[in-house]
C-alpha cells in the first residue's frame, strides 16, 4: 500500500510517516507539507491513500478534498485532523472522503482503519455524524449570525415571526445556550460558521 500525507505540521507529519513505515502493509510513506510539492507528487507518482488534514496554513482541506474529487485521482482520502466536530466529519464525507479520524487516534487503531479504507470499508454511515438541529433551524441559526432582524429573517426564510421564535427557542435548548454571544460561540464551534 503507497500513502502519501499532506499536513502543514512537519514534525507530525514526519513521525506519522516514520510510524507508518514500520507497517509491513505498507510499501511506500511520502510526507508532503506544501500544498504544490502534494500537487506535483500525486501528478507523478500513484498512490492507494491520502492521509489529509483539514486545517492547512494558508488553505483549506476542504478546498483540496474538492479538487482532489473533481479531478478524480484513483486514490481514497482519509481526513486526519484536530478537529472533532460532526459537522466537520459531516462536510469531509459529503466531499468525498472515505472516512475522518481524530489525530489523537492511537498508532494501532489508525493503522486498522486506513488498512480498512484501502480495502473497501467506507466510514459513511457511522452514526456519530449526526446533526443536532433540522435543515430549517440550520437556516434559521445562518441568519441569526449574519446579525439581521428576526423581522428580517422571517421575512427571508417565508415564515412567520411567531414561527422564527419557536426555531430559536429549538436551536437555543439543542444548543444548551442562552444567548447570543453564546450562540456564536457554539456555532462556531460545532462548524457552523466556516473558520476556513
Amino acid at each position: 500500500m503507497k500513502i502519501i500525507i499532506l499536513d502543514d505540521h512537519k514534525n507530525f507529519g514526519e513521525s506519522l510517516r516514520a510510524l507508518l513505515m514500520e507497517n509491513v502493509e505498507i510499501s511506500r510513506c511520502d510526507f508532503v507539507s506544501a500544498i504544490e510539492e502534494f500537487y506535483k507528487k500525486i501528478e507523478t507518482d500513484s498512490y492507494n491513500i491520502c492521509l489529509l488534514d483539514i486545517n492547512l496554513d494558508k488553505n483549506s482541506g476542504f478546498d483540496v478534498l474538492k479538487n482532489l474529487r473533481a479531478k478524480k485521482f484513483g486514490f481514497k482520502i482519509l481526513i486526519l485532523s484536530s478537529y472533532t466536530n460532526p459537522i466537520y466529519k459531516k462536510k469531509s464525507l459529503d466531499l468525498g472522503a472515505a472516512g475522518y479520524i481524530s489525530k489523537s487516534i492511537d498508532s494501532k487503531s489508525l493503522i486498522e482503519k486506513i488498512c480498512q479504507i484501502n480495502n473497501g470499508f467506507s466510514f459513511t454511515n457511522e452514526k456519530h455524524f449526526e446533526n443536532p438541529l433540522t435543515k430549517r433551524e440550520e437556516e434559521v441559526l445562518k441568519a441569526l449570525i449574519t446579525g439581521k432582524t428576526n423581522t428580517q429573517i422571517a421575512k427571508d426564510l417565508y415564515i412567520s415571526e411567531r414561527t422564527l421564535y419557536h426555531h430559536i427557542e429549538n436551536i437555543y435548548e439543542k444548543l444548551k445556550v442562552e444567548n447570543k454571544v453564546e450562540l456564536y460561540g457554539k456555532a462556531l464551534e460545532l462548524g457552523y460558521v466556516d473558520q476556513f
